[in-house]
């Protein structure tokens, strides 16, 4: 059946849109005849669905101030409707992840998906600073909370620094030492020096692909040149990882 591929984190402002936008651009740009399906559940910020290039449905699950968790169960039929060869790339958004999370437990969401078939792969951001123990702990709770037929990827994203504690590695971390057998794999977003990170900055500002990224006048040249790097490092990082397996 289909591949579910999720975003999920706590917080907001780690990197979860981003993430989902990557593997979209990634999957139209190296797998032929793959066009994922995009969802965002993301009811406040909107960001994955800013992407105009990928083509993102948004499930508003909000209604009259409250999360309507019936808006959850179009987002799982949608799964469950989707093709045997369909990727879908779902970013949840960090103001929805209890009621979310509360919902793919309350009903056995994960279960019934895995017993039809799919694969499921949680996406899920840790960052250095005052982030670095809340995605931790979220990292740790999720892990623990789903079958351990779902698959994990780590992505530490650099954006506030690198992502050390006490002088150790995430690789190095009692955390990762806890839960490697539930981990396939870590995806480093790259530590950008200070030129290509206000590009890369703007970049996500706007919400755009890499490829309108170069066609807008607010980038000149330069800035271009270095969203092209950037693109390469980010895409050489996902197959160092293997990210899709």
């Amino acid at each position: 059946m289909a591949k579910l591929h999720m975003s999920m984190g706590a917080k907001g402002g780690i990197g979860k849109s981003f993430i989902a936008a990557l593997m979209a651009q990634y999957l139209l740009d190296n797998f032929v005849g793959v066009k994922p399906i995009c969802i965002d559940l993301d009811f406040k910020n909107h960001t994955f669905a800013r992407y105009a290039g990928l083509d993102v449905a948004l499930i508003d699950v909000q209604t009259d101030g409250d999360i309507d968790k019936s808006k959850f169960d179009v987002f799982v039929s949608r799964i469950a409707n989707a093709g045997s060869d369909d990727v879908i790339i779902a970013d949840t958004g960090g103001n929805i992840y209890i009621p979310f999370t509360d919902y793919l437990k309350t009903n056995a969401v994960l279960e019934m998906l895995i017993e039809m078939g799919n694969e499921i792969v949680l996406h899920v951001p840790v960052m250095a600073g005052a982030d670095l123990f809340p995605t931790l702990d979220t990292l740790n709770e999720l892990v623990r909370s789903v079958p351990p037929e779902v698959m994990t990827a780590v992505w530490i994203n650099q954006k506030n620094g690198r992502v050390e504690y006490q002088g150790k590695t995430f690789e190095e971390s009692d955390t990762y030492m806890e839960l490697r057998d539930r981990i396939y794999t870590v995806c480093y977003i790259p530590l950008w020096r200070p030129d290509m990170q206000v590009n890369v900055a703007a970049m996500l500002e706007e919400a755009v692909t890499f490829e309108a990224a170069q066609q807008m006048p607010i980038f000149d040249l330069m800035g271009k040149q270095r969203l092209k790097m950037a693109k390469r490092h980010l895409y050489s990082a996902i197959e160092k990882a293997g990210v899709f397996p």
